[in-house]
């Protein structure tokens, strides 16, 4: 089932402007965020299982994944951009993760390839949601889960304020990403449109928790 939603486009994350998402995306309080995220993500996997994230942009979670040395990382993106910028920083770092370029909706990846898939603040520009999810479900191994995090439709600008309050960026930047974020919460999905998509996909369901600005769905292979 390839179902779209036709919601606003937004700009294509290549050049100049990943790059300054990737700037904006390493501000404030964020990289302590990626850490937290990567240890309570993994907290029940087992040592050498392999994880895939899905548009990882320039990369910071999944090195901080790969930080914790009991993993096998990989990352697919859509920008080659983020592929570049996301390897850079990878050797920065001094980790490996495995950064490929392609499309969430046609994975290059074999049946039954991870334990566990994330996918943040992503998802909401797919256009064939159920296919990405699908594609999630197949690449997956038997009792996999995929983790998705991203904006909430319900959110609220006061939501919005208080996330970019966390970034600690200068004015301007500051009114930039506000106004970027209350355009994307346009486009994003509310709890319940995520409940639909789940049941529509190969999974027949998911966990979906929605707290201020953001949302996590857990969906898991049986």
């Amino acid at each position: 089932m390839a179902t779209t939603d036709k919601r606003f486009k937004v700009p294509k994350m290549e050049g100049a402007i990943a790059r300054s998402y990737a700037k904006q995306r390493a501000s404030g309080q964020q990289p302590e965020q990626y850490r937290q995220q990567a240890a309570r993500l993994t907290a029940d996997l087992p040592p050498g299982s392999d994880i895939l994230e899905v548009a990882p942009g320039p990369g910071y979670h999944a090195i901080e994944l790969a930080r914790l040395g009991r993993y096998h990382v990989t990352g697919l993106d859509i920008s080659e951009t983020f592929i570049g910028i996301a390897c850079d920083n990878a050797r920065a770092a001094g980790v490996e993760v495995d950064f490929r370029h392609g499309d969430a909706q046609r994975m290059p990846f074999a049946d039954n390839s991870f334990d566990l898939i994330v996918c943040q603040a992503a998802f909401k520009n797919f256009e064939h949601p159920v296919t990405a999810l699908d594609e999630m479900h197949r690449v997956l191994r038997p009792g996999g889960v995929a983790v998705i995090q991203d904006m909430s439709h319900d959110a609220t600008p006061a939501d919005i304020r208080r996330e970019v309050a966390t970034m600690n960026l200068p004015w301007l930047p500051r009114q930039w990403v506000r106004a970027a974020l209350a355009v994307l919460r346009l486009r994003a999905l509310s709890p319940q449109r995520f409940r639909d998509l789940a049941a529509a996909s190969a999974f027949h369901g998911g966990e979906v928790a929605a707290d201020g600005l953001g949302l996590e769905v857990r969906l898991r292979k049986d």
